[in-house]
């Protein structure tokens, strides 16, 4: 009996740490929901465009590529590289001007009512809710439309994600990424067949799916971070955003994201830096090789 007792006190004190340590388990805190606002101010014209890009009015839709004047230029905001600016500027107003109603997409106003549906999908359910309006405690959400031309008549239409995160350790700034997707081959802005004829119905069809895919792509994104790694790099030849003529580049490997290849730029002055999903064989991928 005296061993029974002596058996049954020691089962119970192995037993308490288990029990600790499932309630600390059951009482961990859950990280509170993050919160986005959808916001339709589009793009800085200091930071996020290009010099010469052509604004469509009344819209968060820019067009460029078409510009002149050297291709650095493209790289970054229009902070000190003006010149030439107001004649790409009417260059590109030039090719819009008779259009602008086929190209007006209330992005913002889609880009709402995507994450309203989005947010109570399994997936993300618990991870956000939707602000109104625009407060400190809610992460900005800002999507815009680049309409690149990558010759004198056809296009690449990209939808693009400018987020602010809190900013890091040691540093009170936001932090910004983008978010950025385009999909299927460059097509003719105007004349039959085009992006716009039909009062545009091709280009707003393109735009809603490429717009899931960009939000789908940044809400997974912060809610499972895709890993960074610094040594994952990537040489890259290609259209890009803004940019009408391919560019050799380096990017960073994100993985993958269902079809999409997944790659970073880096450095926050350019223009097109930011997360891309890739469709397969739309740009020439090769692996990084360090210059002896």
């Amino acid at each position: 009996m005296r061993y029974l007792f002596l058996a049954a006190a020691l089962a119970g004190l192995l037993a308490q740490p288990l029990l600790a340590q499932e309630a600390a388990v059951a009482t961990a805190p859950v990280a509170p929901p993050l919160s986005l606002f959808i916001d339709g101010k589009g793009p800085n014209g200091m930071s996020d465009l290009p010099m010469g890009v052509k604004r469509i009015p009344d819209s968060n839709i820019v067009v460029s590529g078409h510009q002149k004047g050297g291709a650095l230029g493209m790289l970054f905001g229009v902070v000190g590289v003006a010149i030439q600016s107001a004649a790409n500027t009417d260059a590109g107003g030039k090719r819009t001007n008779d259009i602008q109603d086929a190209l007006r997409f209330d992005v913002a106003g889609r880009a709402t009512e995507l994450a309203t549906s989005m947010l109570a999908e399994e997936e993300y359910r618990g991870a956000y809710t939707l602000a109104s309006e625009e407060s400190p405690s809610a992460m900005p959400v800002v999507p815009y439309i680049v309409l690149t031309f990558v010759n004198p008549t056809d296009v690449r239409p990209y939808i693009v994600l400018k987020t602010k995160l809190e900013p890091e350790a040691g540093s009170k700034k936001p932090k910004t990424i983008k978010y950025f997707c385009c999909e299927g081959p460059a097509m003719p802005l105007t004349g039959e067949g085009s992006l716009t004829e039909n009062n545009g119905e091709k280009l707003k069809a393109l735009l809603n799916t490429e717009l899931e895919t960009a939000m789908r792509l940044m809400l997974t994104d912060r809610h499972r971070p895709f890993a960074r790694n610094d040594d994952a790099r990537l040489d890259i030849n290609g259209s890009l955003p803004f940019v009408g003529k391919p560019i050799k580049w380096r990017g960073w490997d994100l993985g993958s994201y269902k079809d999409y290849k997944l790659l970073e730029f880096r450095g926050g002055m350019m223009v097109f830096s930011g997360v891309h999903a890739v469709e397969p064989g739309a740009l020439e991928i090769t692996p990084y090789v360090k210059k002896k």
